[in-house]
């Protein structure tokens, strides 16, 4: 996903900044299936990334589930009080991985992104792989991430 996927020339893209730990993502609407409310998700078994907090019964499906935080770098990003399940179409064509979810801090706010509205911030993204771009959206500091990143480091973790 990239910046160009989140503004058209001259249309607004309905879109929601989720909650994380420091920070905000910005994700177009129609790349989020559901926003369920937090529960533990289930431990994998074995040697799996710690970015990979397991897996959750999501419509008879067990969903992966990723602290993005920690796929950047962070260490161990904890639920908050409000935290949330951000249930997410994958983009990849693999049907073994149809959905994954990313731990939310809070409840997502739903915005209207315009090409007026945003802009990139020149923050260097050398640190954190699974962002595509850092903008201001009206007003607020986000992360656009990237979701082909994600897939992949997801895929590889539970499939390869």
């Amino acid at each position: 996903m990239t910046r160009e996927t989140m503004v058209a020339e001259d249309a607004s893209v309905r879109s929601l900044l989720i909650p994380m730990e420091d920070s905000y993502l910005l994700l177009p609407s129609t790349v989020v299936a559901e926003v369920v409310g937090y529960s533990d998700p289930e431990p994998l078994p074995g040697d799996y990334p710690s970015w990979l907090l397991g897996r959750f019964n999501w419509r008879g499906q067990r969903i992966p589930v990723v602290a993005f935080e920690d796929i950047n770098g962070g260490s161990g990003a904890l639920p908050a009080t409000r935290a949330r399940l951000m249930v997410l179409k994958a983009l990849g064509d693999r049907p073994e991985l149809p959905y994954f979810a990313i731990l939310a801090q809070g409840i997502p706010r739903l915005v209207s992104v315009h090409p007026d509205g945003i802009e990139d911030l020149e923050e260097p993204m050398d640190d954190a792989p699974a962002v595509a771009a850092a903008v201001l959206a009206h007003g607020e500091p986000a992360f656009i991430p990237d979701m082909e990143f994600l897939e992949d480091e997801i895929y590889r973790a539970l499939f390869d």
